[in-house]
């Protein structure tokens, strides 16, 4: 399908050099819908929290749903029904189920199965408020959680990227804040982290955008912060597990955890 490319001001648009001398977009539209992006050719394919309802995730549902072929929950049945938890292939039930998920930190990659589709799929990831966040998250971790959030990112954009060929990855913050204008730079810091080392060792990808619907965060200041420093660290692989069911992958994120009470590495800026 052919798509009509969307031009964004130069201020929401920045580039990622990485160490293989490629140039990949940033691209940081703010208060853009979801359709627009996708139907214009920004992206390809979306990992997105798991926060439903009034959200970006509820934002964006009925169009995912429709450009992915996939049915949306029956919200008077859902409800008559007494709210059960059994497992449906819809969004909404996917997204619930993986943000009660504990203690497993578990990607939901959903493919497209229309053809014609804008995006190549969706993944759901888990976030701080994931159920699977808080043996993470103890009162006294006032920092962000790098592991959680970097290995996250990193998987969800190798899943797109090697199982779908996307190439173009539309991403949103893990926080829960974010509609308040309240984005916490560290959790940007480690999405960032994760794309500067997955195209260190990778080609092809064309651009990163963040999928933004309020001001505050700084994906831009945080990339061109990567571009000027000598190291950049290296990825430590982790375990993935994958099940299948209905043509979606769960994939299982397992690493080594710090005893509680160990406060989480500091995220380098």
């Amino acid at each position: 399908m052919k798509t009509e490319h969307l031009i964004l001001d130069a201020a929401s648009v920045g580039v990622l050099r990485s160490h293989q001398g490629q140039a990949i977009v940033v691209n940081h539209p703010v208060g853009y819908s979801l359709r627009t992006l996708a139907e214009r050719g920004l992206v390809d394919c979306v990992i997105v929290d798991t926060e439903d309802g009034f959200s970006q995730l509820g934002g964006m549902r009925h169009f995912l749903s429709r450009d992915l072929g996939l049915a949306e929950r029956n919200l008077v049945k859902y409800v008559l029904d007494g709210f059960p938890e059994e497992l449906e292939r819809n969004i909404s039930s996917l997204a619930d189920w993986n943000r009660g998920r504990t203690p497993e930190v578990t990607l939901v990659a959903i493919p497209s199965e229309r053809q014609g589709s804008h995006l190549r799929g969706l993944i759901l990831a888990p976030y701080v408020g994931s159920e699977c966040y808080k043996q993470f998250s103890a009162p006294s971790y006032w920092r962000t959680y790098r592991d959680f959030m970097y290995n996250v990112t990193y998987e969800a954009i190798a899943y797109a990227y090697s199982s779908w060929g996307a190439r173009r990855i539309g991403i949103t913050h893990f926080s829960r804040d974010k509609f308040n204008g309240q984005y916490h730079l560290d959790l940007t810091t480690c999405q960032v982290e994760a794309m500067v080392h997955f195209c260190a060792d990778h080609k092809g990808v064309e651009s990163f955008t963040f999928l933004d619907d309020a001001k505050g965060n700084r994906p831009l200041e945080i990339v061109k912060t990567f571009n000027e420093r000598k190291e950049i660290g290296v990825h430590r692989p982790i375990i993935t597990k994958s099940v299948q069911l209905w043509g979606i992958d769960f994939v299982d994120l397992e690493w080594p955890k710090p005893p509680r009470g160990i406060a989480p590495e500091p995220v380098r800026a």
